[in-house]
């Protein structure tokens, strides 16, 4: 029996998958599934029950998924131990975050004060980030999740309102605001609905009495200004989360009343941790 293997039936169980598992872990889904295989071949055992709807631990599974729940734990509360005894001159710290754009600042800034601390960084959506750092999968989210979780501990980083997002090229990039009404005169493009920002939209939508019938759904940020930089219609982005994409304008979207908030949050119930007080110390850097 191997630690990886043992790691890697834990993320499974926990993520609810094998692509889910492999993005926690940073490793590909082959990995993970040769893992999982060869921990149930080495003891002739079978730990997940492949279904319609994903995988599901074994009856064995799940009285695993309890003591490796433990393992994790453990090592998680050493690693916290250690670093709490150290100067921050090295060091391990795993991220995630559903505003890259967000975090990239924060990490620079930290790694100007501490350069000897390394950083692993994913990316998913707001909900899964919270799923993560509720299950110590990771140290650390940089998420606008609405959620209010007694515990985790967190720190507003920045506020922000929606913006509209059109093609450089279109007559709508050289307005210097739009208002809702204007902005839904064009094709519209949607957000998953897991998205913050799909569902402050939407608000907003109701709020203003405006219905809309979208033209495309896509899922994440990137693929949403791809999608208007060719052409293909509008749509809303915390203006934060804008990073200057090529082939299109931000809009200032003059009747906007919500915010979206990103937040830094961590385990509460945790051991001490220099490495994450120093993360929790840090501000952005501006841009």
């Amino acid at each position: 029996m191997h630690y990886a293997q043992l790691r890697a039936f834990h993320a499974v169980a926990e993520q609810g998958g094998f692509s889910k598992a492999a993005r926690a872990l940073a490793l590909t889904q082959p990995a993970i599934s040769d893992h999982v295989r060869r921990l149930e071949q080495d003891y002739g055992v079978r730990l997940f029950e492949r279904t319609a709807r994903g995988v599901e631990p074994t009856d064995l599974g799940r009285r695993l998924y309890a003591v490796t729940r433990q393992m994790v734990a453990c090592e998680r509360d050493a690693r916290r131990l250690l670093e709490a005894a150290g100067e921050l001159e090295s060091g391990e710290l795993s991220l995630v975050a559903d505003a890259p754009d967000l975090a990239m600042r924060l990490i620079g800034a930290f790694r100007m004060r501490h350069p000897g601390i390394v950083v692993k960084l994913s990316v998913a959506n707001a909900s899964e980030c919270m799923q993560r750092v509720l299950a110590g999968v990771v140290d650390a989210a940089i998420s606008a999740a609405r959620v209010v979780h007694a515990g985790l501990e967190t720190r507003v980083l920045c506020e922000a309102p929606l913006a509209a997002v059109v093609p450089a090229s279109s007559a709508l990039a050289t307005q210097a605001a739009l208002s809702y009404e204007a902005l839904v005169r064009e094709p519209m493009i949607f957000r998953e609905t897991q998205s913050v920002t799909q569902q402050l939209l939407e608000a907003e939508l109701v709020r203003k009495g405006l219905q809309v019938r979208p033209v495309l759904y896509v899922e994440g940020r990137e693929a949403l200004q791809t999608a208007i930089a060719q052409g293909v219609g509008v749509g809303v982005i915390a203006r934060t989360e804008f990073g200057g994409s090529p082939g299109v304008r931000a809009i200032a979207l003059a009747d906007c009343r919500v915010r979206m908030i990103e937040s830094l949050a961590r385990l509460a119930d945790r051991p001490a941790s220099n490495l994450l007080d120093a993360l929790f110390s840090t501000d952005p850097v501006s841009t």
